[in-house]
């Protein structure tokens, strides 16, 4: 009688530790993804190329989503985004400045897959708008590590009357028009927003990206000045203003 009570009392206690122990394993492993998912963010804004490469799986089941209000991207295979992301990254190697604040996680484990949601605020200088944007990422566990599998972004500043969505959209359909050879349509596009957003680095800067496809240097180069004036850490604007130098 004495063993059978002493087996009785060793199950009930494994029936009572077994879920305890899938609990704390469950909850190591949702903050293992959510670290994942913000070093991914860190990585790229402190601009470290292999930390960046690190978070994600690098084959071609990897996937990328941008959704605005202007536009719609995805981008299947890790070669069509990842690759072109870490030249981007070591062309400009200079940390960025960016403030990223993360909440309402919603997350889900089921094995080796786990999937996430959740809101994101990204302040570029104290001075300017956030840029709002629910986030979703799915991750797998390969070789005991979480990775990125598919990231998507749903930007709803850029939709309705958020602070800049009529900027970020006048912008997409500036650069639509740019991509399309219709310059001067896009000159027409991008001068209004740099009307309406006359302290917007980023307006100045597309319309100075209109008028070099348009061949207008000297106009070009006066919409950089004026960016750089507002945004004088901007790499971007740097190197084309000094290509555009370049050919006068």
């Amino acid at each position: 009688m004495r063993s059978i009570r002493a087996l009785t009392s060793a199950a009930a206690m494994l029936v009572f530790l077994g879920p305890a122990r899938t609990l704390r394993a469950q909850s190591a492993d949702v903050d293992e993804v959510k670290r994942v998912i913000r070093e991914e963010t860190e990585s790229y804004y402190r601009r470290d190329a292999d930390a960046w490469m690190g978070t994600w799986v690098m084959d071609s089941s990897a996937i990328r989503t941008f959704i605005t209000g202007s536009s719609y991207s995805v981008a299947r295979g890790w070669d069509t985004f990842g690759p072109g992301t870490v030249a981007d990254i070591r062309k400009e190697p200079t940390p960025q400045p960016v403030r990223v604040d993360r909440s309402n996680y919603e997350v889900r484990i089921d094995g080796a897959l786990a999937w996430a949601e959740y809101d994101e605020r990204t302040t570029n200088r104290p001075d300017s708008l956030p840029l709002l944007a629910r986030q979703q990422r799915t991750l797998i566990k390969q070789n005991s590590r979480w990775r990125i599998l598919s990231a998507g972004s749903f930007v709803e500043s850029t939709f309705g009357t958020f602070p800049g969505a009529i900027e970020s959209r006048l912008d997409g359909v500036g650069r639509d028009l740019i991509g399309a050879k219709k310059n001067r349509d896009a000159i027409k596009v991008l001068a209004l927003n740099a009307q309406l957003h006359p302290r917007s680095a980023a307006a100045h800067r597309s319309l100075g990206d209109a008028y070099g496809a348009a061949g207008d240097i000297a106009l070009a180069i006066k919409s950089y000045e004026r960016s750089l004036a507002i945004d004088p850490g901007s790499e971007a604007s740097k190197a084309a203003l000094a290509k555009l130098r370049e050919k006068r």
